[in-house]
């Protein structure tokens, strides 16, 4: 039988994939958990706070790597239950990304984003937020499809039971990261094209789907400019 498609609003498609959001064979899911892996390896004792943090796998994890503090938000319900019945203790807040965030000033020493802007239209208000969050040594770290990919319609979807559910996502440049962070008064101080063979093993075979050296994903690490 021939899989149908169905074009769901933003929080709909989470809240449906949320069910199996943590189980489900995603390539690009697999390549930014590989380099949240890497962050918790430095994160001992700093506070965290993610944008779009969804089942609250990438906060559970730097917590279990020593970060003093984690907190996050996202506007699916459903993802957020699926946090919370990971770890009650979570620190969650169910709004959207580009609006202010219940937290003092400089509560941050690490802003994330993963796989979450691409479905922000315009980058600039969550950006300046996380600025308004950062400690005076903070640093935003971006982990996005990579425009190369973005820009040839690859996007967040997923099947559920014969049915592809793809979303409101919008494609952005690197030119749209770079104007972003200088209007949000933001400096790049690094920027990292992971491939497929940078990933640690075993790596599942949909990540070779266009072979070892395509760049997958990308990821900046953003400072205040007094700290670039």
């Amino acid at each position: 039988m021939p899989e149908t498609t169905v074009f769901l609003p933003l929080v709909d498609a989470y809240d449906r994939w949320s069910a199996f959001y943590d189980r489900y064979d995603n390539p690009m899911v697999f390549g930014a958990r590989q380099i949240v892996r890497g962050i918790a390896e430095r994160v001992a004792g700093q506070a965290v706070v993610e944008f779009g943090c969804g089942t609250g796998r990438n906060l559970q994890l730097l917590k279990q790597s020593g970060a003093r503090s984690v907190a996050g938000c996202d506007l699916s319900a459903g993802m957020l239950a699926r946090a919370r019945e990971h770890d009650p203790a979570l620190v969650l807040f169910h709004q959207d990304m580009a609006q202010p965030l219940p937290l003092a000033d400089g509560a941050a020493d690490l802003v994330l984003f993963s796989l979450a802007l691409e479905h922000v239209a315009v980058l600039t208000p969550p950006l300046r937020e996380a600025k308004r969050l950062l400690s005076n040594d903070g640093k935003i770290v971006l982990i996005e499809i990579h425009p190369f990919l973005t820009l040839s319609n690859v996007a967040a979807h997923f099947r559920d039971e014969g049915t592809v559910v793809t979303m409101p996502t919008f494609p952005h440049g690197f030119s749209d990261y770079l104007n972003a962070a200088d209007e949000s008064g933001l400096h790049i101080a690094e920027c990292r094209e992971w491939r497929p063979r940078d990933f640690d093993g075993p790596v599942p075979e949909k990540v070779f789907k266009r072979g070892p050296d395509v760049p997958l994903i990308v990821e900046f690490v953003l400072r205040s400019p007094s700290r670039a």
